[in-house]
This record gives structure tokens, sequence and C-alpha cells, in this order.
């Protein structure tokens, strides 16, 4: 802080302080805080929006506060190596198949995932809650997740790019729409930017009509 004024002080002997370019500079820098703390003021003497503005705003965007239909589902993967044969596929399709059965005949989900491929067989297969588009993988494995209707189904084999999979449906939430009171927070977080937007609008106008500005344009041509 001490070298700061001391290289500030030397700025100012040397006369810089008066450089019509570090004058506009300062000059645009005030306007802009000044800006700024006039505008949270008007925010503050705004208040926050009224629980009818937040109700009313809710009622307004039902579709974009829609919670899509989810589910949570365990894949065991059976890999092919790349380039992989006929006959190698033909290994890891019937590979999946036995990691079928043995889900469909209740052997731990955890234990059939160990003996798979892929990542998530140290989470014991959970690939976690997916919306429809979440899946980066082969489409076919997103298909075959929601098709999945009861907890512990168990899905056909599903060929994909690398290989095979199984799913088995752990959770599935059906779309909704949350109620008010659970996305409270969410509106009024959302209805910030417009908030302010109109209160800045509000605010021009009322200086448009009461002010006035004078531009020199003397001796443009």
């Amino acid at each position: 802080m001490i070298d700061k004024r001391l290289l500030a002080q030397e700025s100012r002997a040397r006369g810089l302080n008066e450089n019509p370019e570090i004058q506009k500079q300062v000059q645009a820098l005030e306007e802009r805080l000044m800006l700024q703390a006039l505008l949270a003021e008007e925010e503050r003497a705004a208040g926050a929006p009224s629980e009818a503005e937040l109700r009313a705003w809710y009622e307004g965007h039902l579709t974009e506060l829609t919670q899509p239909e989810r589910v949570r589902v365990a894949r065991i993967f059976a890999a092919t190596p790349a380039g992989a044969s006929a006959a190698q596929r033909t290994q890891a399709k019937q590979r999946a198949e036995r990691f079928a059965q043995q889900l469909r005949a209740g052997q731990p989900r955890e234990k059939v995932a160990a003996g798979g491929d892929g990542p998530e067989k140290a989470r014991g297969g959970e690939l976690g809650g997916l919306a429809r588009g979440d899946w980066r993988g082969d489409v076919a494995v997103e298909k075959a997740a929601f098709a999945l209707k009861k907890v512990g189904e168990v899905s056909p084999v599903v060929a994909e790019a690398g290989g095979f999979s199984v799913l088995q449906l752990l959770e599935r939430r059906e779309a909704r729409v949350p109620p008010f009171e659970e996305v409270r927070a969410e509106v009024e977080a959302r209805m910030l930017p417009q908030r302010k937007r109109k209160v800045f609008e509000d605010l021009l106008e009322r200086l448009r009509r009461a002010g006035t500005i004078e531009i020199d344009v003397a001796g443009r041509p």
C-alpha cells in the first residue's frame, strides 16, 4: 500500500494526473461507479417482490419450472475391444445375457456389477439420475432406460458401439410441476434480472420526463 502511494505521489509530481486521456478515464470510472450506486439505491427502494408478484411469475412460467421425467438406473456393461470380430461381439453379448439372468434371479446388483466393465462397476453399476437427453453415449441405452417401468425391472441386452449393456431400474420419477412453496427461492432468483431491468427502465423514464440534457455540437461539420 505504501509503495502504491509513493508511486501515485510521483505520478502527480510529474503532472500525469493532468493528462487528458487519464482524466477522461477517471471521469468514465466515476460515472460508472455513480451509476452502480444509483441503481443499487433504486433497487433497495423498490424492495423485494411481493408474494402476489412471485406467484404471478410462477403461474406464467410453469412450463419452464416443470421437472422432467427422470430415471435412476444401474448398468452392467460387457465391453468389446476396438475392431472386435463377430465372435468377440457374440462373446460379449453372451456375457451381458448372463448379467441379465443373474439380476433377474435376484443376485445382488453390486456383485453382478463387479463382474462387468466400465467405470460404473465401482458404484455397483449405478449411473445416477437421468433425464431424456442426458445420456451422452449410445441413444439405445437411454431408450432402454426409459422403457423400464417398475423398480428392479431388468432390460433386455442393449447393443452399443463399445459392447453390450443390461440396465436395472432403481428409481423412476414422473414429470411434475413443483408446488410454488417448493420453488419459491428459485422463482425469486429468476425474477431478479427482470426486476432490476424494470427498476432501471422506470428510473430512466422518470429522468427523461424531468431532466434536461444539452449536447454541444458546435464546430462539428
